[in-house]
């Protein structure tokens, strides 16, 4: 008996100096803009006044990161501790996270976006939580050193974004050829391209995203020696999106959609239905256009994608 409560004495003397004990401090941290050592010796506080002062320069680009301060970059934050939050809390994050980082894909390029990436990797983790969304943020820019350096902190695990281990190994930026070919192997990942490159009820993508997208469809559209139902099903999304008229930064959208609208009826004998659907929504987005614009350009191109199919049917 004696023995039993000295036992749990000592459990409780163990327990008590071991949390009257400072955190070690780690000797590497996960970072984009220092080196992990660099990184460990420098406290939450700096990391968001770095952050600010990088949102302070997009607010002035975009007027919509503003709201962001009061959201994902408020003081508070830096006391949060996601793996003691609760299910409903931690969705709350990923969506305003999910929202930040679309809003973030159409201004990688400039130095302030990576300066407020690094505190969401610090505080929220997002590249362990949210790895779908930093990725598709980030593979526009796949051409890029910060690309790299973003892949390299990511735990790609079994997902279909694990082809990018070869980046961290390589530690150069993939050619989109690269991206391309994985498309093809992977359905998956050409779906999740264009998904996020259409427009929803919140959110339209960004110019940067559009383009990639639309890029990436005409070279795995060019690469693929068939076109198979399973790729037009993957694309429509995109391409259908683009044709909408009305649709907010619709150019570059409708531009893309055009172009593959073309390549598809040259290469590809499309199912009937979904040929008479995508010959009503061109020769609209081409009655539209001429309603609206003294710019023929979008009816040029409306019409030639006409043509394309008119020649494919007869």
């Amino acid at each position: 008996m004696a023995s039993s409560i000295a036992s749990q004495l000592q459990a409780i003397k163990t327990f008590i100096q071991v949390e009257n004990e400072p955190q070690k401090r780690p000797l590497t941290r996960p970072s984009i803009l220092f080196n992990p050592k660099e990184a460990a010796d420098i406290d939450i506080d700096t990391i968001l006044d770095i952050a600010l002062s990088g949102l302070e320069i997009l607010v002035g680009v975009d007027e919509r990161f503003r709201n962001c301060k009061n959201d994902l970059f408020n003081l508070k934050s830096k006391e949060l501790d996601r793996e003691l939050m609760g299910v409903d809390e931690n969705n709350q994050i990923n969506a305003s996270i999910s929202s930040y980082l679309r809003l973030l894909s159409g201004h990688l390029q400039l130095p302030a976006s990576l300066k407020t990436l690094e505190y969401l990797i610090r505080r929220y983790k997002i590249h362990v939580y949210n790895v779908e969304d930093l990725v598709l943020c980030v593979l526009p820019y796949h051409d890029t050193h910060a690309f790299v350096r973003i892949v390299q902190l990511i735990n790609t695990g079994n997902s279909k974004w694990k082809f990018l281990d070869g980046v961290k190994a390589s530690g150069a930026p993939p050619p989109r050829s690269v991206i391309v070919q994985q498309c093809i192997r992977d359905m998956g990942v050409l779906e999740a391209l264009c998904n996020y490159a259409s427009p929803t009820k919140k959110f339209q993508a960004s110019r940067p995203v559009v383009s990639f997208c639309t890029a990436v469809i005409v070279e795995v559209l060019g690469c693929v020696a068939t076109i198979d139902s399973d790729i037009v099903k993957r694309i429509h999304p995109f391409v259908a999106s683009g044709l909408q008229f009305g649709v907010k930064g619709g150019s570059d959208h409708k531009a893309g959609a055009l172009m593959i609208v073309g390549l598809l009826a040259n290469k590809v004998a499309l199912a009937p239905k979904l040929v008479n659907s995508l010959i009503r929504t061109v020769a609209e987005v081409a009655r539209e256009d001429v309603k609206e614009s003294t710019d023929l350009q979008w009816f040029r191109l409306a019409l030639m994608a006409l043509i394309n199919f008119a020649v494919t049917v007869c």
